[in-house]
């Protein structure tokens, strides 16, 4: 299950659902930071999981932890991954294009700077452990809803919560994924979705909604808003 990651709480919406309306298993991929909750550190250490550490991405370990993860899933359960390796923020969405650009993606970071919604998705951790578990299905995860709620102090200024959360899940069967593409294919594939869950999220927002607008060539910082 590839989901975005927009406001706090939307991972617990998503594992909440697996557990009880589909009877799954999940095997999540954590932040590490989330280990600072007692409850989660004894729990989540217990069971199945990965706390990646933020220095981790990119490196071997980290895709060899979501390769064990997505290996051992049985029938029942149901690896959860977040591409975007953290929740939206306009400064996040910011800098993953500027990587992509340091990276000499341009291309790629064009296409980012089209998805305001959404972070540019880190293949990485993603496509190993599709390549890892070779029956298991596909699903990518939207949700509309939680994006106003993106600090600490939102969710303080706005609790008790009470938000009309929209979402829509795809499933794309084991044998039209694209594990014997390469690479590059296999990235544009994810970026194809990725532009898909985008368009899902304007068309289903409800309210209003401040984005970010790329700056200038050379600039430092988003230049301004948008309001959708």
């Amino acid at each position: 299950m590839l989901s975005r990651h927009a406001g706090p709480g939307d991972s617990f919406l998503l594992l909440h659902e697996l557990l009880t309306t589909y009877q799954r298993r999940p095997r999540v991929v954590m932040k590490a930071t989330l280990q600072f909750d007692p409850s989660l550190d004894v729990l989540g250490n217990r069971l199945p999981n990965v706390f990646i550490r933020a220095g981790q991405t990119g490196e071997s370990i980290f895709t060899q932890q979501i390769e064990r993860l997505a290996s051992g899933l049985d029938a029942r359960g149901a690896l959860v991954i977040f591409p975007e390796g953290g929740n939206w923020t306009p400064n996040r969405w910011y800098r993953g294009i500027r990587r992509l650009e340091r990276q000499g993606r341009r291309d790629l970071a064009a296409r980012a700077a089209q998805m305001p919604n959404l972070l540019p998705p880190r293949p990485g951790g993603t496509l190993a452990g599709i390549k890892a578990c070779p029956d298991a299905d596909v699903i990518f995860v939207a949700h509309a809803g939680l994006d106003s709620i993106i600090s600490i102090g939102d969710v303080w200024k706005n609790f008790p919560i009470n938000q009309v959360i929209r979402a829509r899940w795809w499933r794309v069967p084991f044998d039209e994924v694209p594990r014997a593409a390469t690479h590059e294919e296999q990235v544009q594939w994810l970026y194809d979705w990725w532009e898909r869950i985008d368009t899902w999220i304007t068309e289903n927002r409800p309210g209003e909604t401040t984005l970010p607008v790329m700056p200038e060539e050379g600039g430092d910082q988003p230049a301004g808003t948008v309001t959708t």
